[in-house]
């Protein structure tokens, strides 16, 4: 029987998507780590009881556990106004991370921003 709870994570990033005049935008969050075999459905959930900007916990189902880990690599969007760093929760730290902004400029640029960044190569494990 699997357990839901926190994930341990190793590296994490994100950028703030500016979509317009005077309108919030929203975050874009990308997690890695190695989680507990065996583990699924990992995903990044906000706080919704955390003041002062936006935290969000690594979640996922463990069990039964085994002997080592699988690799694994999470994104999540959420929406809200700009602050310049996030906290990251996770079962092994709490990280404090710098956001990096993306600017409004023009609807086509940013889907076209989308396109390149969609035809980027995974990172191979």
């Amino acid at each position: 029987m699997g357990f839901y709870g926190p994930e341990p994570f190793d590296t994490a990033e994100a950028t703030y998507v500016w979509t317009g005049l005077r309108t919030p935008g929203f975050f874009s969050v990308k997690v890695q780590g190695a989680a507990p075999n065996f583990t699924s459905g990992i995903q990044l959930v906000r706080e919704p009881d955390f003041v002062g900007g936006l935290a969000v916990k690594v979640m996922g189902w463990t069990g039964p556990v085994a002997k080592g880990t699988t690799p694994y690599a999470v994104s999540g969007t959420f929406n809200g106004f700009y602050v310049p760093k996030i906290l990251i929760v996770g079962a092994n730290k709490s990280l404090l991370i710098d956001v990096k902004e993306i600017p409004f400029t023009t609807d086509e640029a940013y889907v076209a921003q989308l396109t390149a960044a969609a035809k980027e190569p995974e990172p191979a494990y």
